[in-house]
């Protein structure tokens, strides 16, 4: 017995899992980018230096026991500042995706607990995903009450 069955799409909701997919590709790509800009400007910083004779005669050793910390405090700015940005974006398209599901469960359930004919009509804000689905759950709320 398969306790696990294979998904036979791997898109199932091209509206949600595109914006999803592409926002968490920006999100990666954009860390990564962050990262390579912040190293270049130190390193760039540290080149200009070393033309004009800023290190003296300072070993390997002792230049990355100078300037590692340096390097890893840039690098951990880089990456919060990106991370607050995902986190923010994150937010905003789940915000998309939750707010539109939790409004049509709290206005399901209320049309089941109660027999009054004014069922409440699932209205969406514009951006919202689930347009389509509210429309058909309003139809079928109105068939219900009829």
């Amino acid at each position: 017995m398969n306790l696990f069955k294979p998904r036979r799409q791997l898109i199932v909701n091209r509206e949600v899992q595109y914006d999803v997919l592409m926002y968490v590709g920006l999100f990666v790509t954009g860390i990564f980018i962050v990262q390579i800009f912040a190293a270049w400007i130190l390193v760039n910083e540290l080149e200009e230096k070393a033309y004009a004779g800023g290190f003296g005669s300072m070993t390997i050793a002792e230049f990355i026991s100078r300037y590692k910390v340096v390097f890893l405090i840039n690098e951990m700015i880089a990456v919060t500042v990106c991370l607050i940005v995902g986190f923010y974006l994150t937010n905003r398209i789940t915000s998309r995706i939750v707010g539109p599901l939790y409004n049509i469960r709290r206005i399901l359930r209320r049309a089941s607990y109660t027999e009054d004919a004014n069922v409440a009509e699932i209205k969406l804000r514009e951006d919202d995903y689930f347009q389509d689905l509210a429309k058909d759950l309003n139809v079928a709320l109105q068939k219900k009450t009829k």
